[in-house]
């Protein structure tokens, strides 16, 4: 990926039986289930890999997310669901309680079914935080990009998206 640093951070392959989530659920369950389908939760096998930006300090991402039968197309529909109702919530991360909105975007003409919205939320300094995600499903896998910026727009690199999504597709592993 030109866009990125080469060589950064390895895929991590996610254990199957842990508890990712250290922190309680979000304060609305239709925004909840949006975060545990973009993030996986529930899948039979699960990576994630962390992008670093060359033209943004503040790092990307993406997760594949492989499930049994019919689940990812299951999955997928809970996450329509959630979206359809979720306009705002509060959590805990890191770095402490927050409050974030979220946003339909444009949905990408990827995959077999795509999403794209945008979880926006005030940081420091009267700045706000972008988080763009685009989700796709393609048969029983569910790709989810994410990028981040703080007091301008965040967007995944389209082809990159594309690219991704093609491999996922012809079963090519690179």
């Amino acid at each position: 990926m030109p866009q990125a640093y080469e060589g950064a951070i390895p895929v991590s392959e996610r254990k199957p039986t842990s508890d990712r989530s250290i922190y309680a659920p979000v304060s609305d369950p239709a925004c909840q289930r949006v975060l545990d389908v973009a993030g996986g939760e529930g899948a039979s096998a699960a990576v994630d890999q962390t992008f670093n930006w060359k033209d943004n300090i503040f790092p990307g991402g993406s997760t594949l997310a492989a499930y049994e039968d019919t689940e990812a197309q299951a999955a997928f529909n809970r996450l329509g669901e959630g979206l359809k109702k979720c306009r705002s919530f509060t959590g805990t991360s890191q770095v402490g309680k927050y409050r974030a909105k979220l946003a339909l975007e444009s949905s990408p003409q990827v995959g077999d079914e795509a999403v794209r919205y945008s979880i926006e939320s005030p940081v420091d300094g009267g700045r706000v935080k972008d988080n763009d995600y685009v989700v796709v499903r393609v048969g029983s896998t569910i790709a989810t990009f994410n990028a981040m910026n703080v007091g301008k727009h965040a967007s995944f690199p389209s082809d990159l998206i594309s690219k991704q999504v093609e491999r996922i597709k012809g079963g090519r592993r690179r």
